[in-house]
This record gives C-alpha cells, structure tokens and sequence, in this order.
C-alpha cells in the first residue's frame, strides 16, 4: 500500500469530494429507514405476538377448581354383607376416588420424582423445565420431544382442555399449551399442592381402561392403594408416560424398565433409601401381577347384577332422568349401590344349579343368528327359531327340537341349517354370526326374603354366562307354571274372599265344559275331595269346580294382587286354575306370590337394591321407600295354605323337595303338557324360593325326569338354612280346630259320618274363626236295608230281614266313592219283597206263633209237674204234646222228673219286628218320603 503524501492528499479529495459526500448521505438515509422500518416490524410483531397471546389467554375457557375435578367413575355394587359383588363401568369411566390420605407416601413421591421433580416448588409452569427441553430440543436438531409439563398442567389437560387428543397442527398444540400453562398458573393461586396432587392421581389413564391409582391399584395387584408396597408404586407411577406401551400386564419387560427409571429419580432426588431401592428391584413384582391376572375373571355381571341394572335404570327413569342420562349416571357417576344380594346363598345357588349331577340327563342347544346376503342383494335375517320351524317342517314333526347330545352335534346342524339357507346362491355374510352354546334342559330360580321382598339370589341359566344383560330366564322369561299356580290361579281367593275352607268339598267327577274335557292327571276320580287333600295330591278336577264356585274374576282379582304381572283379560277363564296362562308366568313373579303367603299376607315388590349413594356419598335413591307393599290376604288364609302344602311335601307331590330337620316346609308342584315345564314353589318361615326347569326351545321331557327342580330346590334350601333356628308356622289367634266330616266339610252327624265303611270320615281342621260350619253333614245318611231285596226297608220288611247301613249320597258314580254311594236311583227305590199281604200273613203266623208258645209252655208246665209226680212216662207224654203245640218256633225236650226242668222251646221272633215296623219308624226322619227328600237336596 502506498502511504506517500501525493497518496494521502488524493484520498482525502476522493473523500470531501462532493459525490462521495452524497453517497455517503444516502447510505445513511437508507440505514436509518432500514432500523425504522426493522424497530416498526418489530413493534408491530410484538404488538401482534402479545395481541396474539392475549387473544389465546382470553379464548381460555373459564375454569374454577371444580371444573378440575375428574368425572366419569365406575359404580361400585356392594353386597349385603357390604362386599363388593360388581363394577359397572363404561369405556374411560373405570375410576375409583380414593383421598390423598389413602395413597401411600411412597406411591406420591414415585410420580412426583418421574413427572414434575419442582412440584412443590413451581406456580403452575417449569421455566427450568421448559428451558432445559428447549436446549436439549435444539441440541437434538429441533426435535423436541423432552416434555416440560407439569402436574398442575396435566391435570389441566385431562379435566378442562380434553380436545387435545385431536389437535392436527403445530399451531394448535402451541395454542393449547399456552392456555394450558395460564390456567395452571390461575389453578395454583385456588388450590393447594396437595389438592392439585390428589385430583391428578385420581384422574390419570393408568392402562387396561384403569383412571386413577385405586383402579388401577385393583386390576394390577388386586388390593387398594393403600397397600401398595414401593415396587408396586414405581410401577403404576412408570405407565403414565405411555399407557399401552408401559402395561405391566401386555408388555412387563417395558414396564419393568420404566419402574428402574422412577426408582432411579425417587433414589436421585432422596426420596428413598438405597437399601429401599435395592429391595424394591429385587421385588419380583411382575410375576405377582402375572399371577394375579390369570384369576382375574372377566367384566361379565352376573344374572342378579343384570336384575339389578334394570331396575335402577328404570327407578332413575321414573325419577326424572332421561335414559342416556340414567346410563350415563349409572356407568359413569361413580354411584355406591347396596343391593339386596346375599352372597353366601348365591354361591350355594349356583353351586347346585352348575352341578350336572342335579340333572337326569344333560343335552346341548344354542342362540344362533347370522345373515345371508343373497345374489340380488338383499340380505335375509336368521336365528334358532327360525332353524327350529326349519326342522319341524322338514322333518314332519311339531315336535322336533334343536337339543343335542354334544357340542360337535349342534355345529353339524348349524352349518347343514346355513347350506340350506344359501342354496339359492346366496352366502353368509363375514361377522353377521353369533352363536351361543347352551346347556339343556335350562333353570331359572329365585330366592327372596318374604319379610321383606328383597331378592337374595337369583339364577337365570345355567352354564357360562356370555356377555351381559343377556336374556334372563328368571326376570325376561315367561312360562307356563302349571298345577303350581292352583295355590294362585284359584285357592287364594277360594279361602280369602270365596267362603270356602280347607274342608269345602266339590265332586271330583268327569268334568266337561264347553268342548274342554277336564282331567287329573292320573285319571282318578275321588268322589267328594276337600280342598285340603285336592292342594295335596294336586287334583285338577277339584280345583276348576272350587274357580267355578267362585268365580274366574275373583280369582283373577287376587292373583294381581299377590304380585302376577303377565296376565291379561284373556286369562279369565277355567283355565287360570290350572295356570293356563296367555303369556305364561315370570320366575321372580311366582317366587313373589308365594312369599306373600309365607310372611302372612303381605305383598312386597321384589327389589335388588336398598339405597344408591352418588359420588359424593349423598343419597340418590331409597328403594324401600318406594317398594310397593300392600297387605292383600288375610293371616288366616295365608296359615291354612301353608298348613296343606306342608303336607304337599310329606305325603303329596312334592316328597322330593322335602329336607327334614324339623324346619318347617309348603310348596306346590307344577307341570304342563307333555312336561314341557316343571315347576317347584315353595318356601320355610325363613325364606322364599321358586324353581323353573325346561328346555329353551319348549321341547317335551320325559315324565320320569321332571324332579330335578324339586331335588335342586331341596339341596339349596337345605343348605341355606343350616345354623337357622327350625320355626313352624304358628297359627294366628284367627285360626280355630274344629271336627267336621271329611265327605261334607261341615259338622259331623253322631253315629253316621264315624260309621262310613271306609272307617270314620271324622277328620280334624283348621278354620277361620268365622268360616266354622253351623250345619251338619248333608253327605252320609244312615238306612235301614232289607235284606232280602237289598234295597231300602219299607214298612212291611220283618226286622229280622234289616240291617243299617251308613251311605255317601250326592257323588258321581263315576268315582271310587261308587262301592259307598247310595245313588239317587238307589234312594227312590224301597223293598218289594214284602208288601200288606205278606205282612198280614206274617201276623197271622205271629199270632199262631204266640197261641203255639202258649200252649208250649202249658205243656212245659204239666209235662215238668206230672213228671215230678209220677214220672218220666207222663211227664213225657205231656212235654210231647206241650212240644207239638209249639213246633213252629223250636223243639221240646224231655222233662226231667228227677230234677223238674222244663224242656226248651224257641220263641217266635215275628212278633217284635212286627210291632217296631207297625209305627213306620225304623228309619231316621219319619217316614220314606221324608228322608228321601232330605237326602237328595243340592
């Protein structure tokens, strides 16, 4: 470079010259608006930054603590012993709430360590955290993937800015994250640490559907949070990041290596010992939650649970709720529901209805359903009764059922019934068939406290159950209950409210009304039956006349009220005795009934559920309160009935049932045609149960093999009753004893019902102290029989020719009573053997008879004298002659003169009949016409 003086003075020219100066000038100029223009743009784009901002602070939704607080938790059912029996939960709702008091020290300070280690030292945002990801972002090549949220911001989150899970842009996530930052800042300045920790442990997605640790402390370790050990906490504090990736239960490598991580933060930041970390590694915790897992049983309600479901849906209905809103509450309100089920009996229940050896045979059915799409397509629905009315009709059988001896057996007729249906070209379309495998015949039963109405257990099939609030047979089902409902359909309403007693009679004859012939079922017919002995050997008969006597309305009127809710104004016929019901009677309804009389009169709706408590531990519904109750029979009804069952079980239909221990037992037995339904009711002083036995399909089953509801009812009760003090049923002081005839029901006539040739037709009965018969038995007469017409004496027959003779009057001589019956073609008929002129030649030979005797004992007389005096000769010859004066009537012997006995000679017995038959008195009543009248009478 040059640096000489001519150098120096031309650059200093070049620099004052006038051009370089302009340069210069306009350099300047442009620099200055160039800084302008940056210092406006950086202006504008901080106004338009903080604008912007602001404007994300305000579209910040308004928030205040409890719009913080987690929703959406199960429902818990609690037994009656207070154990819990289910959880109702829906998809993102299976959350327990438990207190921060509950959750173990350990198990707080695992999620702190892992999640937020300046919890309780920050407002709501980490700008240490936020900074620290921000570098290790930009060190990584601007990929951020170090989260700096807190718990204050998660917690925000998950409760108040729930539409992150669908944010698509940048910008969007940026959004929410400024909002979310914001309202953590305004959460903190509400609410304290502990507040904030509480609700984020109570709200946090923990995997396999768990929120929140109690849920997810019950499904991975099945014991509360409380009891937690470190091992356990670091786990369940390790899923938060990714729950389906940190699952302990699908993926425990990768849980198991989370857990070291919060172990090794918990070990870094003092919250633990190391000989606590140590212990808590060497835990072998995830074979314990392998093994906890294989006895989890599925999320599958029972058949009482499904019960009680329907009825807290349909008392929240009732109570105002609409039934997306009574769903939502039940599945999601976190509710409390006491329910009414004992979980002893149930086990014992279903424990006897599960076991196979309770069962004459066992057969195998199914549910079927699927769609065929076919080549037009249309697509055409299908089911088992459709495959039902497939067999019968190919196979030219009504009777044809869809009951197999295998499993295999029902799939080979499951796919030849598809062929079939695809034959046109059409085929079954991909995921439209469902089937279910049944075991046969099926059961339905309940049990229920008649004290009260609460449902103590109930079964609703036997077999798994496949998903649920499936079809209940107990609740859902409705089928012919048969001669059991005799005690229901008529005896109820003949002893409550018809005049009748356990001792009415009706003539249990051949009985047709219209074109319906009526028959028992063992084609016997009794004659005159009380109602006692047609409850004992359930005689059908009987039992439509006693409906006819009272009335079908009165009946009906009665069986609503004992609880019956399927009958309809077809039912009111004959039928309804014999439990000919249109639409057939639900299990629960039956058990129902018959628990009415067993508690004395009282009817009590069924109910599963005593109270429901919500989230907060108010209550939300009181069961009892609403229960319907209602007094509907009188003590004395209800005692008379339980009187003749009882015998039902000791020397009737139901001998099966009966367990014995000195526990007091009533039940009635029903079947229908061709056994297609068998049915046991009955119940103790304790406790009611019914027993429903069939085939889903309606198929017959054999006669021979219809006892299996009486044997499971037996064993069951049996059971449930041991270590219960034995009661009786007492009788109420409206309940007399009183002696009445057996073939009359009314007061026995003294010498004539006890003279039946049967044996005495004297029985013992319990009345209603107002239904005790005044009059005497108008069924047994007393006759005085000739003996040489066997028909009625008249007034001519000798006595010598009578006997009297005790008869049934009034009966069908169509009924074993015949060989005792006195009919009224018998009862207009009187002796034509003898008749005035027989009687007058009769005198006459009484009359000589006597002059005979006279001269007899005139000859005894002087043959005896003379024979004394002057001996044997004489006294002979006169004792001859006395002996053929009187040879009409007997024979004289020889006196004899050494010791002056008389020979014996016979009296004529004409005489004294003649004189009783003279006054025509020798029958009771008077004369003929007279007690043909009286016996004959309705």
């Amino acid at each position: 470079m040059n640096y000489g003086k001519r150098s120096a003075e031309r650059r200093i020219e070049k620099v004052d010259s006038k051009g370089t100066k302009v340069r210069k000038r306009i350099n300047v100029i442009i620099s200055k608006i160039i800084l302008a223009c940056v210092i406006i743009v950086a202006v504008f784009g901080c106004s338009a930054g903080l604008g912007i901002y602001k404007g994300i602070i305000d579209s910040s939704p308004d928030m205040t603590k409890y719009d913080v607080i987690p929703t959406g938790y199960s429902t818990t059912v609690l037994a009656s012993d207070g154990s819990e029996s289910a959880t109702l939960v829906a998809s993102g709702s299976n959350r327990k709430y438990v207190t921060i008091d509950d959750v173990p020290k350990h198990l707080q300070q695992a999620f702190i360590a892992i999640e937020d280690a300046r919890f309780y030292t920050h407002n709501g945002i980490d700008l240490y955290g936020i900074v620290r990801a921000g570098i290790n972002g930009i060190a990584s090549g601007f990929h951020f993937n170090q989260g700096a949220s807190t718990i204050t911001q998660q917690l925000i989150k998950n409760n108040v800015l729930t539409s992150w899970t669908g944010e698509t842009t940048r910008i969007e996530r940026v959004q929410r994250k400024i909002q979310e930052q914001y309202l953590a800042i305004q959460l903190e300045k509400q609410v304290s640490k502990e507040w904030i920790l509480e609700n984020y442990m109570n709200t946090i997605n923990l995997g396999s559907n768990c929120l929140g640790v109690q849920a997810a402390s019950l499904r991975y370790f099945g014991k509360d949070v409380s009891e937690l050990t470190l091992s356990e906490s670091a786990v369940i504090a390790g899923i938060t990041k990714n729950p389906s990736a940190y699952n302990p239960i699908l993926h425990p490598e990768a849980s198991k290596k989370r857990q070291k991580l919060v172990l090794d933060a918990m070990l870094e930041q003092e919250m633990i010992s190391k000989k606590e970390y140590d212990e808590a590694l060497a835990d072998d915790v995830f074979s314990r939650i392998a093994e906890y897992n294989v006895n989890v049983t599925d999320n599958t309600n029972s058949y009482f649970v499904d019960a009680l479901i329907d009825q807290v849906m349909e008392d929240l209905v009732a109570a105002g709720y609409t039934e997306s809103e009574a769903y939502k509450l039940l599945y999601q309100g976190g509710l409390t529901i006491h329910s009414t089920q004992d979980p002893a009996m149930q086990a014992i229940a279903d424990e006897e209805v599960s076991n196979e050896e309770n069962y004459p045979f066992v057969k195998y059915s199914f549910f079927l359903s699927f769609q065929v799409k076919e080549k037009d397509g249309t697509i055409n629905n299908y089911s088992h009764n459709t495959m039902l009315r497939y067999y019968q009709e190919i196979n030219h059988n009504s009777n044809y059922n869809i009951n197999y001896d295998s499993e295999e057996e029902c799939m080979e007729a499951i796919a030849q019934y598809e062929a079939a249906m695809c034959e046109n070209g059409g085929e079954v379309m991909e995921g439209s068939e469902s089937i279910t495998i049944t075991l046969q015949p099926q059961l339905a039963l309940t049990i229920i406290d008649q004290s009260n109405g609460y449902v103590k257990a109930l079964c609703g099939g036997r077999g798994d159950k496949a998903s649920n609030r499936t079809w209940n047979r107990a609740t859902d089902t409705t089928r012919q209950p048969g001669s059991c409902f005799k005690i229901i359909g008529c005896y109820v309403a003949a002893l409550d409210g018809g005049g009748k007693t356990l001792a009415s009679v009706v003539d249990d004859a051949p009985l047709t009304v219209g074109t319906k012939e009526f028959n028992n079922y063992d084609f016997v017919h009794h004659g005159w039956t009380t109602i006692r002995q047609a409850i004992i050997m359930s005689i059908n008969i009987t039992t439509v006349k006693n409906l006819q006597d009272i009335g079908v309305d009165l009946a009906y009127q009665y069986a609503n009220k004992v609880g019956i809710t399927t009958l309809c104004e077809d039912d009111k016929n004959l039928a309804l005795a014999l439990g000919g019901i249109t639409y057939g009677v639900k299990n629960v309804d039956l058990t129902a009934a018959y628990a009415t009389i067993a508690n004395g009169g009282t009817y009590y709706e069924p109910i599963y559920y005593t109270e429901i408590y919500d989230h907060d531990g108010n209550l939300l519904l009181d069961r009892t309160a609403t229960q319907k109750q209602e007094k509907v029979l009188k003590d004395s009804t209800c005692f008379l009935l339980s009187d003749a069952m009882s015998q039902v079980l000791t020397s009737g239909t139901g001998t099966a049932a009966y367990f014995g221990t000195g526990m007091a037992q009533a039940g009635k037995s029903g079947t229908t045609t061709n056994n297609r339904d068998t049915v046991w009711a009955g119940y103790t002083p304790y406790y009611t149960c019914a027993v429903w036995g069939g085939f889903d399909d309606n198929a017959i089953q054999s006669g021979s093999a219809v006892a299996y509801p009486k044997v499971i009812w037996r064993k069951i009760m049996q059971r449930i009753h041991e270590g219960l003090e034995p009661k009786s049923f007492v009788a109420p002081s409206s309940v007399v004893q009183v002696q009445v005839c057996a073939e009359s029901g009314l007061l026995p006539q003294e010498g004539v019902c006890d003279q039946d040739p049967r044996g005495s037709r004297i029985i013992t009965e319990y009345f209603d102290v107002d239904s005790v018969p005044t009059e005497t038995c108008n069924h047994h007469v007393k006759l005085t029989i000739c003996n040489d017409s066997g028909k009625i004496a008249n007034p001519y027959c000798p006595s010598s020719s009578e006997t009297e003779k005790v008869f049934v009057v009034g009966a069908s001589p169509e009924t074993i009573e015949a060989d005792v019956l006195a009919t009224d073609e018998f009862l207009n008929q009187v002796c034509e053997v003898h008749n005035a002129s027989t009687h007058a030649a009769q005198n006459a030979a009484n009359e000589n008879n006597n002059n005979n005797n006279n001269s007899n004992t005139t000859g005894n007389t002087t043959g005896n004298t003379t024979g004394n005096t002057t001996g044997n000769t004489t006294g002979n010859t006169t004792g001859n002659t006395g002996n053929n004066t009187g040879e009409s009537n007997g024979t004289g012997t020889t006196g004899d003169p050494n010791t002056g006995t008389s020979p014996e000679g016979g009296n004529p017995s004409g005489g004294s009949n003649g004189e009783s038959s003279e006054n025509g008195n020798n029958t009771p009543g008077g004369n003929l016409q007279s007690l043909i009248d009286r016996v004959t009478q309705p």
